[in-house]
């Protein structure tokens, strides 16, 4: 894991699947954070997205040019190469040119998002700087995007000061995979889901998925019925593909002789 990678995807402005990805993959990256090979599973469950919405955001990644991908040249040589993992290769001056939007001209960033004038040496906010400053309000950008992801809004005032505390200790990006996680789990209950202060507060972005429970009777009744719906468009299609056959077949039959037609019907 390389998390000044991750801190820097995290300032791209790229739409928030194709972040979570990149983010996923910086994850898994060497000391650098460059080169990595996450399977496209694992990309997926991290990401709480499908594996053909993987597919979708590594190839617009690779043609934005913030990734290369080598097809099957990841993971160990003594594999069977059709086995392997792909390769991904983060293009950090493609990240970084994102990065520098906005910025005035000779400003470049330190490891912790502090501005820093490189052309007089002055730095304009200090290391230290700390978001609950009466002087200088909270950064929004990443608190909208962990906002729209959470899955209970309540309390936002409350949930902005966790937050802004949060991203003192951990990258944004790690914050927004792990309540993207909580969100898509399907064991999570929207009557026992955390307020998004307390989550942020307790650091749940490291849990782990919630366990299996057993299904209330109104849950079981919508699955059941779910299933059953299922199974009857299952039947109506083969039905309707079975009828569809036997008039190919009646079609392609052979009429008998004519000889053969006057004997049959004397």
């Amino acid at each position: 894991m390389s998390i000044r990678v991750m801190s820097e995807v995290w300032r791209t402005n790229l739409p928030t699947t194709e972040k979570m990805v990149l983010l996923v993959i910086a994850d898994h990256g060497n000391d650098e954070g460059v080169e990595a090979w996450p399977s496209q599973a694992t990309i997926a469950t991290k990401a709480s997205i499908s594996i053909r919405t993987v597919q979708r955001c590594v190839n617009n990644l690779v043609k934005a040019g913030y990734l290369k991908m080598e097809k099957h040249a990841g993971g160990s040589i003594t594999c069977r190469e059709d086995r392997r993992p792909h390769r991904y290769t983060i293009n950090l001056n493609r990240v970084r040119g994102d990065n520098m939007t906005g910025r005035k001209r000779g400003d470049t960033s330190d490891h912790n998002g502090a501005t820093i004038a490189t052309n007089t040496g002055r730095q304009l906010r200090p290391k230290n700087h700390t978001n609950d400053s009466p002087l200088e309000p909270p950064v929004e950008t990443s608190f909208d995007e962990f906002w729209k992801i959470y899955p209970r809004k309540v309390a936002k005032a409350e949930a902005q000061k966790a937050w802004a505390k949060a991203i003192r200790k951990t990258p944004a990006g790690v914050i927004l995979v792990g309540a993207k996680r909580y969100a898509d789990d399907p064991y999570r209950q929207l009557v026992y889901t955390a307020h998004p202060a307390t989550w942020l507060n307790q650091e749940r972005w490291g849990d782990d998925p919630l366990p299996p429970r057993p299904l209330t009777p109104e849950e079981k009744k919508e699955k059941d019925l779910i299933a059953s719906r299922a199974k009857s468009e299952r039947e109506r299609e083969e039905s309707k593909k079975w009828f569809e056959e036997q008039e190919r077949l009646k079609q392609r039959a052979v009429p008998p002789p004519k000889d053969l037609k006057k004997l049959l019907h004397k």
